[in-house]
């Protein structure tokens, strides 16, 4: 290089100079594209991650609907039982009524329709409904209504007239 002339070398040194300028750039964009890459790659990474994740939350999502339908069948069964429970409650009441010990100035019989006869107040249509769906199917209600007639002598049923219809009322002793 001795015999470049000196406005010769300077070009050459002014080229040198923008080459490694040049070099410098591109490294640093080089550097750029390394950090994006590895920035890219750690999006895809995350990305890869939360599809994993919303798979997982899918087959959550189908496990809590099976759990569910499981969890209202439990609860269906629950209110048969709990339906099942009142009925056999009400038959026992209805038995404990049948075999209890008679009211002391009445027949076993006037008794037990006694103690099967709801408090409320009902027609003798009614109430003689009521004792043929529970106990004595074959109680005619000619033979009922002079039951009621006696409970009525002797103060366990009180009758009264209303809207032209007699009514009758179990009176608890």
């Amino acid at each position: 290089m001795a015999f470049l002339k000196d406005p010769e070398k300077e070009k050459l040194k002014e080229l040198v100079k923008a080459c490694l300028l040049e070099i410098s750039e591109l490294k640093i964009k080089l550097d750029k594209c390394e950090g994006s890459s590895k920035t890219s790659q750690a999006v895809k990474d995350t990305h890869q991650q939360i599809s994993e994740k919303d798979g997982r939350l899918t087959e959550l999502d189908k496990i809590i609907d099976v759990k569910n339908e499981e969890i209202t069948k439990f609860k269906n069964i629950l209110k048969e039982k709990d339906t099942e429970i009142a009925e056999l409650k009400k038959i026992k009441t209805y038995f404990e009524a049948l075999t209890a010990k008679p009211k002391k100035d009445l027949t076993s019989f006037q008794s037990q329709v006694y103690q099967l006869l709801p408090g409320e107040e009902g027609t003798m249509e009614d109430l003689h409904s009521h004792i043929t769906n529970i106990a004595f199917h074959e109680l005619s209600s000619e033979n009922f209504n002079h039951i009621l007639r006696n409970l009525e002598r002797k103060g366990y049923f009180k009758s009264s007239k209303k809207d032209g219809k007699t009514l009758w009322r179990k009176i608890l002793k």
